[in-house]
């Protein structure tokens, strides 16, 4: 499966903007909904914006995905998969935050976006919690990272809130995975180019 954008930036000059520092993915949660357009634009340093274009192209992919789990949702098997609601409020807050960092970046936000779905991702309830779960936890690695990056107190605080948030994700798909639900007491923390690595499946 694979969706397309508006011709504009590529898969490569992601790849070299996202290799910059900051975060690169954006998942559920009303975290940045604090941080108006002006901040940024008051605030945000050449690599602060090339980190929030990365997360502009990450908010895309994960509409992409959480749109085609609620798409298919019944179709999942061993085992199918249980509460719905979590996902329609995750994709809810994810075209927010899509919308949102649109907003922030003006003519800045990057366009011809491709994803691709990997089948392997799909193929069973289990390999889709499965990948819920490296996902989830690569998002909390990486935020954590960002609260160390940004250039300003602001990003950085908000980096360590969305870290926060996305261990919960992580906590829903662990258990539903058949795992206990509970990261390391010290959670690591990675870099943007690393986690890069780990998003390239999904870039078309």
């Amino acid at each position: 499966m694979s969706t397309n954008e508006k011709p504009g930036i590529s898969r490569g000059e992601f790849f070299r903007n996202a290799g910059k520092g900051g975060i690169i993915l954006a998942t559920s949660g009303g975290v940045l909904a604090t941080v108006t357009s002006s901040a940024f634009a008051s605030t945000a340093t050449e690599s602060d914006i090339t980190t929030l274009q990365a997360a502009y192209t990450a908010e895309s992919l994960a509409v992409v995905v959480y749109s085609a789990i609620l798409k298919n949702f019944s179709s999942f098997e061993h085992p199918k998969l249980e509460n719905r609601d979590y996902f329609e409020q995750a994709l809810k807050n994810e075209e927010f935050h899509k919308a949102f960092l649109a907003k922030a970046l003006g003519s800045s936000t990057p366009t011809g976006l491709t994803f691709k779905i990997p089948a392997s991702v799909t193929k069973t309830g289990q390999s889709l919690l499965n990948t819920g779960v490296a996902l989830e936890t690569a998002f909390v690695e990486a935020y954590l990272g960002a609260s160390e990056t940004f250039s300003s107190q602001e990003l950085r605080t908000i980096a360590a809130k969305i870290a926060a948030n996305e261990a919960t994700h992580f906590s829903f798909f662990d258990a539903a995975a058949g795992g206990h639900g509970v990261l390391h007491s010290l959670p690591a923390s990675d870099t943007i180019p690393n986690t890069v690595k780990k998003l390239k499946p999904f870039l078309g």
